[in-house]
């Protein structure tokens, strides 16, 4: 989307990597479900030209059902994974609960609990493991909140997301979930719906071009599965700042592999 050149758009950035601005990030999920495997995952997804790898909690040590267990399993794991995908890449933890495609349940408390140990660097003046966390806009408002404020004084950039696996909202309602993602101190709203059809997939692209005339900040708008498929590689044109595309696993439905993404991508820049 054209910006007028004397209003740039608000952008936000993460290791040096800036979203909002031209061509939309690729982001690769990690769900491997113990350390090995999201080592493994890591590495592959670094011969990728992603620069943003999601660690997806909710799929991570499955056989720990107590919160507290997994909570340690993943502080256990985070440095390792630090150091394997380096300094460039940018580091986004979710945990998707069941509600909206995900594969663990867990209470506010326990959310929380988590998030902050996450985003809380090892000491003074270092940077955290971390560098973004998503949190589904469907919590608690007081939790949402909180996190918000944990990250905001630890430097990491907050994701809230709303998942739709039923149906598109109309554009009215897409652009209104954005807005108050915002408004709740995200600063990267979210949103990805189901299409039943192809004008349920232009309702999504309509209402991410709305949401960016606002020049309010940075957002993701995505159409899952097949019908889907082609808002994963028009961010540029539509003003979606990143999309979610595979190095192995998919972690939603109509992801892509991250290498035709990339390539795509370059041939559909405007």
């Amino acid at each position: 989307m054209e910006q007028n050149e004397e209003t740039p758009p608000v952008t936000i950035t993460v290791r040096g990597i800036e979203l909002g601005r031209a061509r939309p990030e690729i982001v690769v999920p990690l769900v491997g479900d113990d350390h090995e495997t999201v080592l493994e995952q890591a590495q592959r997804a670094c011969e990728t030209p992603s620069r943003v790898v999601e660690w997806r909690l909710d799929h991570f040590r499955p056989d720990h059902a107590d919160p507290a267990a997994h909570r340690a399993a993943v502080l256990e794991t985070l440095p390792a994974l630090r150091g394997a995908l380096g300094p460039d890449r940018a580091l986004l933890v979710t945990l998707r609960t069941t509600a909206e495609g995900g594969q663990r349940e867990i209470s506010d408390r326990n959310l929380l609990l988590l998030l902050e140990e996450l985003m809380t660097p090892r000491r003074a003046g270092v940077q955290a493991l971390v560098d973004l966390v998503d949190i589904e806009a469907s919590r608690d408002p007081q939790t949402v909140a909180q996190v918000v404020e944990i990250a905001d004084r630890s430097g990491v950039k907050v994701i809230v997301s709303h998942h739709d696996f039923e149906s598109t909202p109309s554009e009215e309602e897409l652009v209104a979930i954005l807005r108050s993602q915002r408004r709740a101190g995200a600063d990267l709203p979210k949103i990805a719906v189901t299409p039943r059809g192809p004008r349920d997939v232009l309702t999504l692209l309509s209402a991410s071009l709305t949401v960016a005339e606002d020049n309010a900040g940075p957002h993701i708008a995505l159409s899952m599965g097949p019908l889907g498929a082609v808002t994963r590689v028009a961010g540029e044109t539509f003003a979606s700042a990143a999309t979610f595309a595979t190095a192995g696993r998919a972690s939603a439905p109509g992801q892509l592999a991250a290498t035709d993404v990339a390539e795509v991508i370059e041939m559909l820049r405007p």
